[in-house]
């Protein structure tokens, strides 16, 4: 299934559904997941059930099913031109520049 096109709570979800998946596929309870990523019971029926959790509860859930190797590549910067290389050795910016709203 494409994740393309997902509200936030879709892919939320999903995401849960997904792990699940994986659970039942290595023919895990939900005690047993819960107890190997140190969280309780209700917060891995939680997140099965609907996504929802705390992004550290996530990531001991994957790192307990062994699914780490997953997320490598889930926010990775895209190829450079030479162009865009030659950019970098200018100095960073520190902050954005701010925006003039209406009246001002």
């Amino acid at each position: 299934m494409s994740l393309n096109l997902y509200s936030e709570a879709r892919l939320l979800s999903e995401l849960g559904q997904r792990l699940k998946d994986h659970r039942l596929r290595r023919n895990l309870l939900q005690k047993d997941l819960a107890a190997k990523a140190g969280i309780s019971v209700s917060a891995l029926k939680n997140l099965e059930n609907d996504g929802k959790a705390t992004l550290e509860n996530f990531m001991k859930v994957v790192f307990a099913l062994r699914l780490e190797k997953e997320l490598t590549g889930l926010f990775t910067p895209p190829a450079l031109s030479i162009a865009q290389v030659e950019a970098l050795k200018q100095p960073g910016r520190q902050r954005a520049t701010q925006r003039k709203g209406k009246g001002q």
